[in-house]
Formats: structure tokens, sequence, C-alpha cells
């Protein structure tokens, strides 16, 4: 059976909501966990999104958690929000970058070439620093959040 079969027979053994089955033995009950309201509510949505039901997602989530601290991988908040307003002083560039290169283009069809060089060279200097940059986050959230 080829690899792709494989996969997709692992993803139908698994009802739709429910965690894959486990590899290492039955699960068994263990305990009732309670919530408020608003963080049910919070659960609900987020289990939602990952196509789970919630009593699913809040297992599967919190051994995922504790797995991470067990092996010493906890997130650091501070660095977490770093790396966002990092990502959104990226986006920002990106979009101005976006602006001119529209001008540029805008210029290059109106007349069949491009009529200011210095500028296009310009904005494809500021393309290679934002493309290094964001390589640069990229080995920064690898190294800062991932195991």
């Amino acid at each position: 059976m080829a690899d792709d079969e494989s996969a997709l027979g692992d993803e139908l053994s698994a009802k739709a909501g429910y965690r894959d089955q486990s590899t290492s033995g039955k699960r068994t009950p263990r305990g009732l966990m309670r919530y408020t309201d608003d963080e049910w509510a919070v659960i609900v949505m987020v289990a939602a999104q990952e196509v789970l039901k919630p009593g699913a997602y809040v297992q599967k989530a919190a051994y995922e958690a504790a797995l991470r601290q067990h092996r010493g991988e906890l997130f650091d908040s501070g660095a977490v929000t770093t790396l966002f307003a990092e990502l959104q002083e990226n986006r920002r560039v990106l979009t101005n970058i976006g602006g001119n290169l529209n001008d540029v283009a805008k210029a290059a069809n109106s007349t069949g070439e491009i009529e200011n060089p210095v500028a296009a060279d310009t904005v494809l200097r500021l393309v290679r620093n934002v493309v290094l940059a964001t390589d640069e986050l990229m080995a920064k959230v690898r190294t800062e959040l991932l195991p």
C-alpha cells in the first residue's frame, strides 16, 4: 500500500471530532474537569477551529502541554509577544513595499519602460532586506519556540 493510501487509512480510522486512537493502550477515564462558562466558551470555540469535540481538544491540549513541560519546552510569553510585534512590523513594511511596487509597475506599464531605474532598484533592495529579515525572524522562531 502506498504512503498516501496508508495516511488516508489512518485519517479515516479516527472518528471525526475525536483524537486519533492511542498506540500505547486503551485510554481510561481519570477524574472530572470543571470550567466556568467563560472558560468553556473559549474551549468550545478553539476546539471547533481544530475540528475536534471540546473534550477531545482539552485532552489533546493538556497532554501536549504536559509533554512540553516534561521535556522542558515551555513557551516564553514575552518571546512570543516580541516575535508577534516583529511579524507585525514585517507586515507593515511589506505593505509599504507593495505600494512602491505598484507605483513602479504603473509607470512602467504606461510608458513601456522604467522611467526611474533608481527607484526600481531601491524597491528591489527593500524587498531583499525584508526577505532577509523574515529569514532571521523565522530562525528566531525556530530556536525560541520550537523544540
